[in-house]
């Protein structure tokens, strides 16, 4: 997949979690002991249809990138505030390792 394909599929991926109310989005760097991408939604979890393990380092790296995190070394934490698709995605983004799971928190407008 390319670059376009990841950063549309990361957008992708914040807008259902967003649209379905979830409480908590997580993305597994090693996602081993699950799916790689999950989102909670009234204490339920729920598995996205995953792009593929291959593909998750390319996520997480996109959602870093609209987080704007910096080279520093984690914990890292930002915010992703921006227009798509007619919706505007309001996430918190925290990062506690560089091996660790990305873990999003809607922001409520």
């Amino acid at each position: 997949m390319n670059d376009d394909g990841i950063k549309r599929t990361t957008k992708l991926i914040l807008l259902q979690a967003q649209q379905d109310h979830a409480s908590e989005l997580v993305v597994r760097s090693c996602p081993g002991s699950g799916a790689a991408v999950r989102y909670k939604v009234a204490e339920t979890w729920h598995d996205w249809t995953s792009p593929g393990p291959e593909l998750v380092p390319a996520i997480i790296c996109e959602i870093g990138k609209l987080a704007a995190f910096t080279k520093r070394p984690c914990p890292k934490e930002g915010l992703i505030d921006m227009p798509y698709s007619g919706v505007r995605l309001l996430w918190a983004v925290k990062v506690a390792s560089a091996d660790g799971d990305c873990i999003l928190s809607p922001i409520e407008q």
